[in-house]
């Protein structure tokens, strides 16, 4: 006969792979939301959004994909981080809710197999190390996300920097706002200058200007060293009143991104001084101990 101890933990296991297993059935579409797709009134002007990723149709997205067609505005996702690293909104939030099943149920699944071992255990230790886990990893995916979106910044920024220059020196050599900012990103590397090509083909296609396709592209990824530019070249007068506008955006920003590096240089001194310090201390305790044993022996 299985025990007790081994079927609730069991069943709890089972009804969470159940509500996973009814997340990857498709959902019935909403009706008023299909006539809103479909009503042409509805359907703006303006420049696509750049930050679009490709369905992969991988377990995570169709998972994400059901709840945010359950919950909808209800769930918020850091959308501009996400929109930065190229990540699906649904895959981001299926990735999480998975990782948040894999914690709850691992605890339940131990204390199934410890039960028909035979091995008792309390059933409150199960239960909160599975609530404890499910948080974790439902909050891990969102802090990794935050991660490399700041990493991914502080790239863009140095290549903004460089491409402001670039921009000032070609608008300063007589050439036109659009033809300063096209031209410019078609010689930069890195995928800052590849996002900035695509948004200047499209606004190209849809006739859009080139610093308003810019400037959406700053604001959908949350990076205002390329929304600055763009309402400089916006209100572009001369050659050399932009070129000293664009060259002095260049040299703070520089001396921001200096200032952050020598930031960062100080707090990891500073965080290595409780280190060193007890490193020292205890070479000294091993080296006085056989001397103060030396010294009570006498």
């Amino acid at each position: 006969m299985i025990p007790m101890e081994a079927v609730l933990p069991a069943a709890a296991a089972g009804a969470l792979v159940g509500l996973a297993v009814r997340a990857l059935r498709p959902a019935k579409p909403d009706l008023a939301a299909v006539l809103d797709r479909l009503d042409a009134d509805k359907v703006g002007t303006a420049l696509p959004s750049t930050s679009a990723v490709t369905a992969s149709g991988t377990l995570p997205e169709r998972v994400g994909h059901r709840i945010l067609g359950e919950l909808g505005g209800r769930i918020t996702l850091p959308l501009k981080d996400l929109n930065l690293l190229r990540i699906s909104p649904a895959e981001h939030l299926g990735k999480r809710t998975l990782f948040a099943l894999y914690g709850l149920l691992l605890p339940q699944l131990l204390q199934a197999l410890l039960a028909v071992a035979g091995i008792a255990f309390p059933y409150a230790v199960p239960a909160v190390v599975s609530l404890g886990l499910g948080a974790l990893f439902w909050f891990w995916p969102a802090r990794e996300v935050a991660q490399e979106a700041a990493a991914a910044r502080l790239v863009v920024r140095h290549a903004a920097a460089s491409y402001l220059e670039r921009v000032a020196l070609a608008r300063v050599a007589n050439s036109g706002a659009a033809q300063a900012l096209t031209q410019t990103a078609e010689v930069g590397d890195g995928f800052i200058f590849e996002r900035m090509r695509q948004v200047f083909h499209q606004a190209d296609l849809a006739g859009v200007t080139p610093w308003d396709a810019l400037k959406q592209l700053g604001d959908e990824l949350d990076i205002p060293e390329l929304t600055r530019p763009a309402d400089t070249l916006a209100l572009a007068g001369d050659g050399a009143a932009v070129y000293a506008t664009l060259q002095a955006q260049a040299r703070q920003l520089r001396i921001a991104l200096l200032s952050d590096a020598k930031g960062k240089a100080n707090a990891a001194s500073a965080a290595m001084v409780l280190p060193v310090t007890f490193g020292v201390i205890l070479m000294l305790v091993f080296v006085m101990i056989p001397i103060t044993i030396t010294i009570l022996a006498s």
